[in-house]
């Protein structure tokens, strides 16, 4: 027995040492994603937390984050017995926000503008697409009743609505059919223990060998656009699909939303980084991002929504001062680009006939 209990210390010791070193460290500690099921159909966090988020191996990026009473990063918690004007924020991880810290989201900025005479609420998890965004609306609108949506969208939003390129639990996604299909979430007994560990959580969260695999694969590809690494004729399915999936989100939005075109605002981000370079938007001009976000303009628009395209104030504003809107280890928008989307916002038409006038600040 004795010889066992050595062995065992032998063996276990290096690993404790190693959880308690990290442990000292800024680790990420989001809480967790609660099940997604027929009862609770709605992805959301555990509610009233507050936790670190850090992001990258050497914690380049640090912040510290909240959920509110409804288990989403805000600041406010939400108040659907309330009466006054509210928009509703809704999209993926660029609403969702964590790389900046509680209250300096887009969201956050704008409801402390308008408050107390109107409320901004957002929704967003990082990994939603479109077709998650309808179901985010269909809440919003059933326990909020708000006056108007904005709709964050980004490049992977098109093709990753559909259940042929994605999948996760958790979210909803088109079938081939145009129909809306939820994939249930539990979390495992395994998942849950090894969260338990600040080690663990460093390799899956902080290290993320998914993330590192995912750019190792686009470099390989050698392709100025990685949505071709698999030859022309992928990449124009991808695209005809992608197209689907947009047909798809806009015949179901006045359903999903309850509201009319004049109250649905759609902010599109640029696209970065090409948008750096004199001549980046030439070279990436056909590119699926490119292709795919003028596609989803041009659709919005001719069905009469209000589309803020970012892509022509974030270029302005960088040859001012050379300002760049994401982190140098991270795409997602930084302080200066929620604070520039929400200046733009206050500006829109949407937000004017929201809340009655431009919030202060807007030009």
């Amino acid at each position: 027995m004795k010889k066992l209990f050595f062995h065992a210390v032998l063996v276990l010791l290096p690993f404790a040492l190693l959880e308690g070193f990290f442990r000292l460290l800024p680790v990420s500690n989001p809480p967790y994603l609660l099940p997604v099921t027929a009862q609770d159909p709605v992805v959301h966090y555990q509610p009233n937390i507050e936790y670190l988020n850090s992001v990258g191996w050497n914690f380049a990026i640090r912040s510290r984050m909240r959920t509110n009473n409804y288990g989403y990063n805000n600041i406010v918690d939400y108040r659907p017995d309330a009466s006054t004007p509210l928009l509703m924020v809704l999209g993926d991880s660029f609403v969702e926000a964590q790389a900046v810290g509680t209250g300096k989201s887009a969201a956050e900025i704008l409801n402390a503008a308008v408050s107390p005479e109107g409320r901004v609420y957002s929704m967003g998890i990082s990994g939603a697409a479109l077709s998650q965004y309808l179901a985010f609306a269909e809440f919003a609108k059933d326990k909020f009743h708000p006056r108007a949506m904005a709709f964050v969208v980004i490049e992977n939003d098109y093709d990753e609505s559909l259940l042929k390129y994605a999948g996760d639990p958790r979210f909803h996604y088109f079938d081939d059919s145009g129909v809306l299909h939820r994939v249930d979430y539990h979390r495992s007994a395994i998942k849950t223990l090894l969260r338990h560990s600040a080690f663990a959580r460093y390799v899956v969260l902080n290290v993320n060998p998914q993330r590192i695999g995912f750019n190792l694969s686009r470099l390989r590809c050698g392709s100025g656009d990685p949505y071709a690494c698999n030859g022309p004729a992928a990449l124009e399915q991808r695209i005809a699909d992608s197209k689907r999936a947009v047909g798809y989100f806009f015949a179901v939005l006045p359903a999903k939303t309850g509201l009319g075109t004049d109250a649905v605002l759609f902010v599109m981000d640029a696209q970065r980084p090409d948008m750096y370079q004199p001549d980046g938007l030439r070279r990436a001009a056909h590119t699926y991002v490119a292709r795919m976000r003028q596609y989803f303009i041009e659709q919005a628009r001719s069905r009469g929504y209000e589309v803020l395209d970012m892509q022509p104030t974030f270029i302005a504003r960088h040859r001012l001062d050379g300002a760049r809107f994401e982190f140098a280890t991270d795409s997602h928008w930084n302080a200066l680009a929620n604070a520039v989307v929400a200046e733009e916002i206050r500006k829109s038409g949407v937000f004017v006939r929201t809340f009655g006038q431009p919030a202060p600040g807007a030009h």
